[in-house]
């Protein structure tokens, strides 16, 4: 077995969601490093409103944007994918339902990024919805909005914003029984609780 070549998964910013009511006033996502022996991995970059902390915190984890060479975005709204721009050496990698522009790496179905590293189709937020399953010292999943929040782990409710309830639940479920560790679109991380 080829062993995993992932050193270290870390949390650049937490994702956050402010409401007014039902009516979200703001919205970005997590930002996650994933650094490996092959290069370093960002997975979504944010909102246009986090440009400078997403700059700041990755020069505390001793990273200049020019210095990463793959960005997943999860999917393709902007609070997901704002701050692309900024990674002018990076492949882009999008789900081909995101209809991502040309010069993206298009995925259609689970893709074994480097060892230890798979992107898999998470759908129900929207029809072209992935996550990134990392095996490291533990198993991780990078999820965007296919698991936005810890309140959705924790009530078991899907997405508030969802093409298909059934189909956020599936994946939602997929995510929570492989994961050690989530990092929700719009939370901080946390750790899934098995039950004993």
């Amino acid at each position: 077995m080829t062993r995993p070549e992932v050193i270290k998964v870390e949390s650049l910013l937490s994702g956050r969601l402010v409401r007014e009511g039902p009516t979200i006033s703001e919205a970005s996502s997590s930002v996650t490093l994933i650094r490996t022996e092959s290069g370093d991995l960002v997975v979504d970059t944010g909102s246009p409103r986090v440009r400078d902390e997403l700059v700041e915190a990755l020069k505390v984890a001793n990273l200049a944007p020019e210095d990463v060479s793959c960005v997943v975005n999860t999917h393709l709204h902007l609070d997901h994918c704002g701050c692309n721009d900024l990674f002018e050496n990076a492949r882009f990698i999008a789900h081909v339902l995101e209809s991502p522009p040309a010069h993206y790496h298009k995925i259609s179905a689970e893709v074994t990024l480097l060892p230890g590293i798979a992107i898999l189709p998470t759908p129900g937020h929207c029809a072209g919805a992935i996550s990134v399953f990392v095996t490291a010292n533990r198993k991780y999943v990078v999820c965007g909005d296919a698991l936005p929040t810890r309140e959705n782990y924790q009530r078991h409710v899907p997405p508030f914003i969802n093409t298909s309830p059934k189909l956020a639940m599936k994946s939602m479920d997929f995510i929570i029984s492989w994961a050690d560790v989530v990092i929700p679109g719009h939370d901080a991380p946390f750790e899934i609780i098995r039950k004993k």
